[in-house]
């Protein structure tokens, strides 16, 4: 969150943060359970206090912000999200996996880039701003 409060404040511009819970990633293909509706559930409790954490930070930092969460595709959402929003930039984490762990997950900072209609800044998990 450190570099997208950097470049905001220094383009004097606003953060729209997006917390994405892809429902694929996190049950998989196991079939509909009240333990998997659950376990969504707490995976989109979690986004929306992402979000407002993010939000707090960055206005604790003087910089304007807003947000929200969604359930769906994340390659997808960010990519709809960015051309709804206008975005100038999309600054997102990465946890920089690779081998056979990237081939399993994927990689959705590979499919942001690659599709993105504007800059995309990918700053890996615990990276300081500079």
């Amino acid at each position: 969150m450190g570099v997208a409060i950097e470049l905001a404040k220094a383009a004097g511009s606003e953060i729209v943060v997006l917390c994405v819970v892809d429902r694929e990633a996190v049950v998989g293909t196991m079939p509909p359970s009240p333990a998997l509706d659950l376990l969504l559930k707490d995976h989109e409790d979690d986004a929306r206090h992402v979000v407002e954490a993010a939000i707090e930070k960055a206005r604790r930092a003087g910089v304007r912000a807003r947000g929200e969460s969604q359930s769906g595709a994340a390659v997808e959402s960010i990519l709809t999200f960015a051309e709804r929003e206008k975005a100038e930039a999309i600054v997102m984490g990465t946890h920089g996996r690779s081998g056979l762990k990237r081939l399993l997950v994927g990689s959705v900072a590979e499919g942001v880039l690659r599709e993105a209609p504007c800059p995309v800044v990918v700053v890996r998990e615990g990276a300081a701003p500079g």
